[in-house]
């Protein structure tokens, strides 16, 4: 049993059900790993390895929003905000969008009429894959997708990646901003304490975790010396008077 990938799952489920802006996005924990390096095809119908579609992409942060192309729901609002509040960040600030269908019915020109409808940025990188790729893509990032005919039903996420492509943290429904976006990039790319304790609570929670048991045995420690002294008093004056 994967304990780290149990708690990660259970505040990911907090999330989604409070909806709050202060869990608008969750960090993805140290179990997270990188992102898998699967075959995929661009608008251009050309076929590459992932990581050499992103390496070739620039430099920094990569912002993964995944999408089926027909979608007339959150799949378009997701990508105009995401375009939205990019167009926010700093101009020096490094990142990368990798839009990625997870629809194995979608191919170029369905990607090419895709970016064109939603108007996205030249630099945007647009892929599908093989069904079987997909599942690995899913399968990594923990991605829901249920089909109800035409329609895929989908959780609504956008994944941060470092620069390593490590899955960094999860960007949930509409609830983020600009702010969020620019915040959620310095951790995962920056070193350090401050970075490294919301980046990790499933290892703060059981440092945490550890500290009380910790403090609970010292306690009952504690109570246990007192109650035997209490219950032989007599032991201090017989020594006085013995002396």
């Amino acid at each position: 049993m994967n304990l780290n990938r149990i708690f990660s799952q259970c505040v990911m489920a907090l999330a989604l059900m409070v909806g709050a802006r202060a869990m608008a996005v969750v960090p993805a924990g140290s179990s997270a790993g990188t992102l898998p390096n699967i075959t995929v095809w661009d608008e251009a119908n050309s076929q590459s390895q992932l990581w050499s579609k992103l390496q070739a992409g620039g430099s920094g942060p990569v912002f993964v929003l995944p999408v089926y192309t027909h979608c007339t729901m959150s799949c378009p609002v997701l990508a105009s905000k995401l375009a939205r509040e990019t167009a926010r960040l700093a101009g020096a600030t490094a990142y990368r969008v990798l839009i990625f269908s997870f629809d194995p019915a979608d191919d170029a020109a369905s990607l090419r009429e895709f970016r064109v409808k939603e108007k996205l940025p030249d630099n945007w990188m647009l892929v599908r894959a093989s069904a079987g790729d997909i599942r690995k893509f899913c399968d990594f990032f923990h991605y829901t997708i249920l089909n109800e005919g035409p329609v895929m039903i989908h959780t609504n996420q956008i994944f941060l990646l470092d620069h390593t492509l490590r899955w960094r943290a999860t960007f949930i429904d509409e609830s983020w901003n600009v702010t969020d976006l620019a915040l959620w990039m310095k951790r995962a790319e920056s070193g350090g304490l401050l970075s490294w304790i919301p980046m990790n609570p499933e290892q703060l929670a059981f440092i945490a975790l550890g500290g009380m048991v910790v403090s609970l045995l010292l306690i009952l420690w504690v109570l246990i010396s007192r109650s035997r002294r209490m219950s032989h008093p007599d032991v201090l004056g017989a020594s006085s008077l013995g002396n």
